[in-house]
């Protein structure tokens, strides 16, 4: 999502910004989208869309879950950065056209916060064992079950990619590029139902892509036959809460609280066969913990926001005396 994407496009929005006696117009055109975008949201949709983690949805999320004061300047300047860069080099050196910018995201952000993703998916790669015809199943190979995990971790796939001239190695201050996610519930997946057919098509295309492995079957060792057996699982994912920033490993995260509405189970990297799905969604309403979590998570923003005016009325005071 461009913040300006729906308003006018990028040449225009450079014009624009160049004849800065124009900007009201962009106001009142971000206003009327705000409206518009609002009242879409209101409506339960019916596809629902799980997003891949980039830093750019990344971006959004943090401010979807109010992460920012809007008044937060290098907060606003790093989501252009992230978001616009074309527009971040062009103006950021220039501080009349940039204070214009600046408030013109702000008010987006403000305004749009509730339509940017708080859905997203979780790509895991997976490797099978044998099939047991009897019972229908796969068994998942060993070294890739997961037995009763609630903690995962999701980075975005441009993690390695710089933004905007920045080595991606380098933070970007208020936006980490992962998340350490709680789940509402444990995932344990050992093994795969899914029918006789779908599976042989498995099995073949296994088979089909390996043939050069496989020419002597007698050489092979089972544990190799079975590291070459693909598969992917899609975890669907929706945030409702974010916490403190963490160090792992090489990057910083963002802990966060999730919601498993679902997962797919597929036999190639092109999400063409499909092994297994289940929606979760379907079953069942908001479980009493995220009820209970979110609650939590607004009495917290509640009190740091009654804090932080209470902080500033007490400084407007000291310097009025």
């Amino acid at each position: 999502m461009r913040i300006l994407e729906d308003v006018s496009s990028t040449a225009v929005i450079y014009h624009m910004f160049k004849q800065i006696f124009v900007l009201s117009a962009l106001f009142l055109s971000l206003t009327f989208f705000s409206s518009a975008r609002a009242e879409e949201d209101e409506r339960e949709p019916r596809h629902i869309i799980y997003e891949v983690p980039t830093v750019k949805s990344l971006s959004q999320l943090y401010w979807a879950l109010e992460k920012f004061e809007p008044e937060d300047d290098q907060a606003i300047d790093n989501f252009l950065m992230i978001n616009e860069c074309e527009l971040f080099r062009e103006y950021s050196q220039n501080e009349f056209a940039w204070d214009k910018i600046r408030d013109a995201t702000r008010k987006f952000t403000t305004e749009n916060r509730s339509t940017f993703p708080i859905r997203f998916e979780l790509l895991q790669p997976l490797r099978l064992a044998e099939y047991d015809v009897e019972k229908g199943e796969f068994d998942v190979w060993e070294p890739y079950k997961v037995d009763a995990v609630q903690r995962f971790e999701l980075l975005a796939e441009d993690v390695f990619q710089n933004i905007c001239s920045k080595p991606y190695s380098h933070p970007i201050a208020g936006y980490p590029k992962g998340l350490f996610l709680e789940l509402n519930r444990p995932f344990t997946l050992d093994k795969i139902k899914t029918s006789k057919g779908v599976a042989e098509q498995y099995v073949f295309n296994q088979v089909e892509k390996n043939a050069e492995k496989y020419k002597k079957p007698y050489e092979i060792k089972k544990g190799d036959y079975y590291d070459s057996r693909e598969a992917y699982l899609v975890m669907n994912l929706r945030i409702f809460a974010i916490r403190e920033e963490l160090q792992s490993h090489e990057f910083i995260l963002t802990r966060a609280l999730a919601i498993l509405e679902g997962y797919s189970i597929y036999g190639d990297r092109e999400r063409e066969l499909l092994l297994f799905s289940e929606n979760f969604r379907r079953k069942q309403g908001r479980s009493k913990m995220e009820v209970e979590l979110k609650k939590r998570y607004q009495e917290r923003l509640k009190k740091q926001m009654e804090e932080r005016k209470k902080a500033a009325e007490e400084k407007a005071a000291l310097e009025g005396k």
